[in-house]
C-alpha cells in the first residue's frame, strides 16, 4: 500500500466582518421605532430589516463603518468540541457587547479589555456557509466612545459572560444619547 500525501491550497478558516452604524434619532416616528427595535430579540429577519430600513430613510448624517475582526482560539475551539459531540456548550452566539479596551485583539482573547454595554441578538440569518447576526443598541441603551466589539457564545446580560467568539477593534465609535447604534456581524466559514 502506498501513502498518498495531498497538497492542500485554500486556506480553509472563518473570515469576519462587522459593520457599526450610528442613526440620529430626531424625530417621533423615529424614535417610535427605535423603542421597537429597542426590544428586538431574534426577531424576524425580514421584520428587523423593514424596520430598520424605514428608520434609516428617516435618519440624515447616519456614519457607518466596516472592519474585519478575529475569531478567537476559544470561539474556534467550541466548535471543535461541538464538531467532536462535546456539548459542554451550544455554540450559539447568544450575545454582542461593545467596550472601551483599545489593546489589539489577538487569538487568546477570552473577554473584551473593559466591556460597557451588552445587548441580546436582534435578529440572525444564515444563507450557505455566511452568517449574519444583528445587534441593535437604542439611544437609551447607551452612550459614549466605544473602542472595541465582541460576540459571545453562551452568554448572558451579565458583562464579561459566555466565550468570546471574535473581537474587533474600531479605533473609537461614538454615540451619543440621540443616536441608535446597529452592529452587523457576518461570519463566512471557508470563504471563496
Amino acid at each position: 500500500m502506498r501513502n498518498v500525501k495531498y497538497e492542500i491550497k485554500d486556506k480553509s478558516g472563518i473570515t469576519g466582518r462587522v459593520t457599526i452604524t450610528t442613526l440620529p434619532i430626531h424625530t417621533p416616528q423615529a424614535s417610535r421605532i427605535d423603542a421597537l427595535l429597542a426590544k428586538a430579540s431574534l426577531m424576524d429577519t425580514e421584520a428587523y430589516l423593514g424596520l430598520l430600513n424605514q428608520l434609516r430613510s428617516m435618519c440624515d448624517h447616519t456614519r457607518q463603518a466596516s472592519y474585519d475582526n478575529l475569531v478567537t482560539a476559544r470561539g474556534r475551539e467550541v466548535l471543535t468540541r461541538l464538531l467532536n459531540g462535546d456539548t459542554t456548550y451550544t455554540g450559539a452566539i447568544t450575545h454582542g457587547a461593545l467596550g472601551t479596551g483599545s489593546i489589539a485583539p489577538v487569538a487568546g482573547n477570552l473577554a473584551l479589555g473593559t466591556e460597557v454595554a451588552r445587548k441580546q441578538i436582534a435578529s440572525r440569518s444564515r444563507v450557505g456557509t455566511t452568517l449574519t447576526i444583528d445587534f441593535y443598541y437604542s439611544k437609551s441603551d447607551t452612550n459614549g466612545t466605544y473602542q472595541e466589539f465582541g460576540t459571545f457564545i453562551d452568554g448572558a446580560l451579565t458583562a464579561d459572560s459566555g466565550q468570546l467568539f471574535n473581537r474587533v477593534l474600531t479605533g473609537g465609535w461614538t454615540k451619543s444619547a440621540t443616536e441608535a447604534l446597529t452592529v452587523s456581524v457576518q461570519f463566512d466559514i471557508n470563504p471563496s
